[in-house]
Protein backbone atom coordinates (compact mmCIF):
# COMPACT_ATOMS: atom_id res chain seq x y z
CA UNK A 1 0.00 0.00 0.00
CA UNK A 2 2.45 2.54 1.12
CA UNK A 3 4.31 1.53 -2.22
CA UNK A 4 1.98 2.59 -4.49
CA UNK A 5 1.55 5.49 -2.80
CA UNK A 6 4.73 6.73 -2.96
CA UNK A 7 5.06 6.16 -6.71
CA UNK A 8 1.75 7.68 -7.39
CA UNK A 9 3.26 10.57 -5.19
CA UNK A 10 6.29 10.81 -7.35
CA UNK A 11 4.32 10.37 -10.72
CA UNK A 12 2.28 13.50 -9.96
CA UNK A 13 5.29 15.09 -9.01
CA UNK A 14 7.03 14.97 -12.20
CA UNK A 15 3.77 15.91 -13.71
CA UNK A 16 3.86 19.05 -12.10
CA UNK A 17 7.05 20.10 -12.42
CA UNK A 18 6.45 19.26 -16.54
CA UNK A 19 3.37 21.54 -16.70
CA UNK A 20 5.57 24.44 -14.52
CA UNK A 21 8.40 24.49 -16.68
CA UNK A 22 5.76 24.62 -20.16
CA UNK A 23 4.09 27.67 -18.65
CA UNK A 24 7.42 29.31 -17.96
CA UNK A 25 8.01 28.87 -21.54
CA UNK A 26 5.09 30.15 -23.06
CA UNK A 27 4.67 33.93 -22.27
CA UNK A 28 1.05 33.79 -23.30
CA UNK A 29 -0.15 31.66 -19.73
CA UNK A 30 1.68 34.91 -18.32
CA UNK A 31 0.10 37.07 -15.67
CA UNK A 32 0.35 40.56 -17.27
CA UNK A 33 2.03 42.86 -14.71
CA UNK A 34 0.10 46.33 -13.84
CA UNK A 35 -0.07 49.18 -16.95
CA UNK A 36 -1.56 51.77 -13.89
CA UNK A 37 1.97 53.40 -14.30
CA UNK A 38 2.80 52.15 -17.55
CA UNK A 39 -0.40 54.01 -19.42
CA UNK A 40 0.63 57.23 -17.40
CA UNK A 41 2.89 58.08 -20.05
CA UNK A 42 -0.63 58.43 -23.15
CA UNK A 43 -1.89 61.74 -21.07
CA UNK A 44 0.23 64.47 -21.87
CA UNK A 45 0.65 68.22 -21.25
CA UNK A 46 -2.74 68.55 -19.32
CA UNK A 47 -3.69 72.37 -18.61
CA UNK A 48 -6.63 74.55 -18.15
CA UNK A 49 -7.45 77.87 -18.45
CA UNK A 50 -10.47 79.44 -16.51
CA UNK A 51 -12.75 81.11 -19.51
CA UNK A 52 -14.88 83.09 -16.89
CA UNK A 53 -16.08 82.33 -13.18
CA UNK A 54 -18.56 79.29 -14.70
CA UNK A 55 -16.83 77.90 -17.41
CA UNK A 56 -13.47 76.15 -16.58
CA UNK A 57 -11.62 74.06 -20.07
CA UNK A 58 -9.74 71.65 -20.09
CA UNK A 59 -6.60 70.38 -22.65
CA UNK A 60 -4.52 67.76 -22.70
CA UNK A 61 -2.61 65.69 -25.87
CA UNK A 62 -2.53 61.53 -25.98
CA UNK A 63 0.14 59.48 -27.33
CA UNK A 64 -0.39 55.68 -28.19
CA UNK A 65 -4.32 55.48 -27.95
CA UNK A 66 -6.51 53.33 -29.50
CA UNK A 67 -9.97 54.00 -31.49
CA UNK A 68 -12.60 52.82 -29.07
CA UNK A 69 -10.84 53.80 -25.72
CA UNK A 70 -12.11 56.49 -23.52
CA UNK A 71 -11.11 59.67 -21.91
CA UNK A 72 -13.15 60.19 -18.00
CA UNK A 73 -12.27 63.72 -16.82
CA UNK A 74 -12.85 63.55 -12.88
CA UNK A 75 -13.44 67.02 -10.46
CA UNK A 76 -12.82 66.63 -6.98
CA UNK A 77 -13.55 69.33 -4.09
CA UNK A 78 -10.67 67.45 -2.18
CA UNK A 79 -8.23 65.87 -4.28
CA UNK A 80 -9.49 62.43 -2.64
CA UNK A 81 -12.93 62.09 -3.86
CA UNK A 82 -13.70 62.32 -7.50
CA UNK A 83 -16.92 62.71 -9.49
CA UNK A 84 -17.16 62.10 -13.61
CA UNK A 85 -17.30 65.45 -15.34
CA UNK A 86 -17.24 63.83 -18.36
CA UNK A 87 -16.54 60.88 -20.84
CA UNK A 88 -14.58 61.29 -24.88
CA UNK A 89 -15.00 58.20 -26.73
CA UNK A 90 -11.53 58.56 -29.33
CA UNK A 91 -12.66 57.38 -32.94
CA UNK A 92 -10.13 58.72 -34.62
CA UNK A 93 -6.03 59.57 -34.18
CA UNK A 94 -6.24 62.81 -33.18
CA UNK A 95 -3.81 63.90 -30.37
CA UNK A 96 -5.11 66.47 -28.85
CA UNK A 97 -8.46 67.09 -26.71
CA UNK A 98 -10.42 69.43 -24.59
CA UNK A 99 -14.01 69.49 -22.87
CA UNK A 100 -15.51 72.52 -20.90
CA UNK A 101 -16.88 72.43 -17.58
CA UNK A 102 -19.60 74.51 -17.39
CA UNK A 103 -20.46 73.54 -13.75
CA UNK A 104 -17.28 73.94 -11.66
CA UNK A 105 -17.60 73.67 -7.88
CA UNK A 106 -17.23 77.12 -6.10
CA UNK A 107 -13.97 77.46 -4.50
CA UNK A 108 -10.93 74.92 -5.29
CA UNK A 109 -11.76 72.32 -7.49
CA UNK A 110 -9.08 69.34 -8.94
CA UNK A 111 -9.26 67.57 -11.85
CA UNK A 112 -7.34 64.80 -13.52
CA UNK A 113 -8.07 62.86 -16.61
CA UNK A 114 -8.45 58.53 -16.55
CA UNK A 115 -7.23 56.98 -19.92
CA UNK A 116 -9.44 53.46 -20.41
CA UNK A 117 -8.11 51.35 -23.42
CA UNK A 118 -10.47 48.24 -24.34
CA UNK A 119 -7.78 46.11 -23.25
CA UNK A 120 -8.32 47.17 -19.34
CA UNK A 121 -5.57 49.48 -19.09
CA UNK A 122 -5.91 52.06 -17.28
CA UNK A 123 -3.55 55.54 -16.63
CA UNK A 124 -4.13 58.82 -15.13
CA UNK A 125 -2.74 62.43 -16.01
CA UNK A 126 -1.36 64.40 -13.12
CA UNK A 127 -3.96 66.21 -10.99
CA UNK A 128 -4.55 69.94 -11.50
CA UNK A 129 -5.85 72.62 -8.70
CA UNK A 130 -7.78 75.09 -10.14
CA UNK A 131 -8.69 78.67 -7.76
CA UNK A 132 -12.32 79.86 -9.14
CA UNK A 133 -12.42 82.65 -6.47
CA UNK A 134 -9.30 84.01 -7.73
CA UNK A 135 -9.09 86.96 -10.13
CA UNK A 136 -6.44 87.83 -13.28
CA UNK A 137 -4.31 90.58 -11.57
CA UNK A 138 -3.39 93.05 -13.82
CA UNK A 139 -4.11 96.88 -15.33
CA UNK A 140 -3.71 97.93 -18.44
CA UNK A 141 -3.82 101.45 -19.75
CA UNK A 142 -4.58 103.85 -21.89
CA UNK A 143 -7.08 102.92 -23.57
CA UNK A 144 -7.31 103.96 -26.64
CA UNK A 145 -3.94 103.51 -26.64
CA UNK A 146 -1.56 105.45 -29.28
CA UNK A 147 1.76 103.52 -29.24
CA UNK A 148 2.36 102.07 -26.17
CA UNK A 149 -0.09 100.24 -24.19
CA UNK A 150 1.50 99.73 -20.10
CA UNK A 151 0.47 96.87 -18.46
CA UNK A 152 0.65 96.19 -14.56
CA UNK A 153 0.16 92.86 -13.23
CA UNK A 154 0.98 90.95 -9.72
CA UNK A 155 1.51 87.41 -11.26
CA UNK A 156 3.29 86.18 -14.55
CA UNK A 157 0.85 86.21 -17.33
CA UNK A 158 0.96 85.79 -21.11
CA UNK A 159 -0.60 88.59 -23.25
CA UNK A 160 -2.26 88.14 -26.92
CA UNK A 161 -3.35 91.31 -28.58
CA UNK A 162 -6.29 89.44 -31.79
CA UNK A 163 -7.31 91.72 -34.59
CA UNK A 164 -11.03 91.49 -35.58
CA UNK A 165 -10.21 88.36 -37.51
CA UNK A 166 -9.07 86.36 -35.18
CA UNK A 167 -5.29 86.65 -35.82
CA UNK A 168 -3.05 87.02 -33.40
CA UNK A 169 -0.44 90.37 -34.11
CA UNK A 170 1.28 90.81 -30.40
CA UNK A 171 1.80 88.01 -28.17
CA UNK A 172 3.97 88.44 -25.17
CA UNK A 173 5.19 86.99 -21.91
CA UNK A 174 5.52 88.93 -18.62
CA UNK A 175 6.63 88.88 -15.10
CA UNK A 176 5.16 90.51 -12.31
CA UNK A 177 5.48 94.53 -12.52
CA UNK A 178 5.41 97.13 -14.44
CA UNK A 179 5.58 96.13 -18.52
CA UNK A 180 5.46 98.41 -22.14
CA UNK A 181 3.70 97.13 -24.87
CA UNK A 182 4.59 98.85 -28.50
CA UNK A 183 1.95 99.08 -30.28
CA UNK A 184 2.41 101.37 -32.93
CA UNK A 185 2.31 98.69 -35.60
CA UNK A 186 -1.31 98.00 -34.95
CA UNK A 187 -3.75 99.95 -37.89
CA UNK A 188 -6.62 102.29 -35.95
CA UNK A 189 -9.26 100.37 -35.08
CA UNK A 190 -10.53 97.40 -32.51
CA UNK A 191 -8.75 94.61 -30.98
CA UNK A 192 -8.83 91.48 -28.45
CA UNK A 193 -6.57 92.05 -25.37
CA UNK A 194 -6.92 88.45 -23.85
CA UNK A 195 -4.63 87.87 -20.63
CA UNK A 196 -3.52 84.01 -19.18
CA UNK A 197 -3.07 84.55 -15.35
CA UNK A 198 -0.68 81.68 -15.19
CA UNK A 199 -0.97 81.14 -11.74
CA UNK A 200 -4.87 81.57 -11.03
CA UNK A 201 -4.88 79.82 -14.35
CA UNK A 202 -7.80 82.03 -15.42
CA UNK A 203 -7.91 83.66 -19.01
CA UNK A 204 -10.02 87.36 -19.60
CA UNK A 205 -10.54 89.27 -22.27
CA UNK A 206 -10.85 92.96 -22.66
CA UNK A 207 -11.56 95.82 -25.71
CA UNK A 208 -8.94 97.40 -27.24
CA UNK A 209 -9.01 100.09 -29.12
CA UNK A 210 -5.94 101.75 -30.90
CA UNK A 211 -5.44 105.25 -32.11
Amino acid sequence: MNKIFWVTFFITLVCFQAKAQEMGRDTSLRSPSSTLTDESYRLINFSCEIKNRNTVGLYWKADKIGEGDFFIVERSYDGIHFETVGILKITDTSTQYGLLDNSPLNGTDFYRIKYSGKQGNIGYSNMLQVNLSADVDFKFYPNPADKLLIIRTGHNISIQILDVAGLVRINKEFQPGLQVINVSSLEKGSYVLKIADKESNRVVSEQLFKN
